[in-house]
């Protein structure tokens, strides 16, 4: 026979002052909107986790010529906003391009999603374009 304990339920822990109940949605937020930076340490610590995950994505697109431009855009773009610097406009496609290839990396980590090896869509981040 098994035994059941009983305890008192435990109480949620309130939220913090500084955490808003409800986060914005993006399109509630203005384009002037003021971004804190982070402090000097976590900006360094930062700085190198986008240019490791930047150094990541050129070695998984082999090196492509624009995937490469794409990528170092937005590293440049992080690390100026990371500094306090003027940041460079960054296009979204740049931004959808990098992340591209750092999820291709990580589905090939996994042992991918897609079931035919063959399948040209597997292969299409960083393969030469044939003219």
């Amino acid at each position: 026979m098994s035994v059941l304990t009983v305890s008192a339920p435990s109480r949620r822990r309130s939220s913090r002052v500084s955490t808003p109940a409800r986060l914005p949605h993006w399109s509630e937020i203005g384009a002037d909107a003021a971004r804190a930076r982070p402090s000097v340490s976590v900006a360094g610590v930062l700085r190198d986790l986008v240019s490791w995950a930047a150094d990541i994505a050129i070695v998984i697109t082999r090196g492509c010529p624009e995937d490469r431009a794409a990528i170092e855009r937005v590293r440049s773009y992080a690390e100026a906003w990371l500094a306090g610097d003027r940041c460079p406009d960054v296009d979204l496609a740049d931004v959808l391009t990098t992340a591209a290839a750092l999820m291709a990396g990580i589905d090939r980590d996994i042992g991918g999603t897609v079931l035919d090896p063959l399948d040209d869509e597997r292969h299409a981040i960083g393969a030469a374009v044939a003219a």
